[in-house]
């Protein structure tokens, strides 16, 4: 008797996903020509907030991955080193902050200043963030924010010489 209501109930799951694809796919064939359905996008941005820097691919995956750099600064819980790039750029300059970043909805904002510098990067073990940072100058205070929440400060920067 139990078969008989699991295919009964599995029956009734594929129906209702067959006439949900059906009826999907004949309202974008009803719309007119090069009309596309609006999308949500993932994460809007706070409202009444600057624009967040949002870096190329290539060099968000060259922040996040690369293998570590001359140091240029430190910081508690933070240090910044030269990157080189694929390109014919001059090396980039990563942030690194440590700490418990778990992945969330929105990404964490990174600012020196109070000023935003660009979007956490976080790393795969999610224990800390990167961001490409423009040149460190010493007593810059970074910090970060998840979403329209209070900044985090990490604390100040120190340039060291060369």
């Amino acid at each position: 008797m139990w078969n008989v209501k699991v295919v009964a109930a599995a029956a009734l799951v594929v129906a209702t996903i067959v006439s949900v694809s059906w009826i999907s796919a004949r309202g974008q064939a009803d719309a007119e020509p090069g009309f596309e359905v609006p999308r949500a996008p993932v994460a809007q941005q706070p409202a009444g907030r600057q624009a967040v820097p949002v870096p190329d691919p290539s060099t968000a995956e060259q922040v996040r991955s690369a293998p570590q750099g001359r140091v240029v600064a430190r910081g508690q819980a933070m240090v910044a080193d030269e990157i080189a790039t694929n390109t014919n750029r001059a090396p980039l300059i990563r942030l690194t902050i440590s700490g418990d970043f778990p992945v969330r909805s929105l990404d964490y904002t990174v600012l020196v200043d109070g000023e935003a510098v660009g979007r956490g990067i976080p790393t795969e073990d999610l224990k800390a963030i990167r961001v490409a940072l423009p040149q460190p100058r010493s007593g810059a205070v970074v910090s970060y924010r998840y979403g329209d929440g209070k900044a985090a400060v990490v604390g100040p920067l120190q340039v060291e010489g060369k």
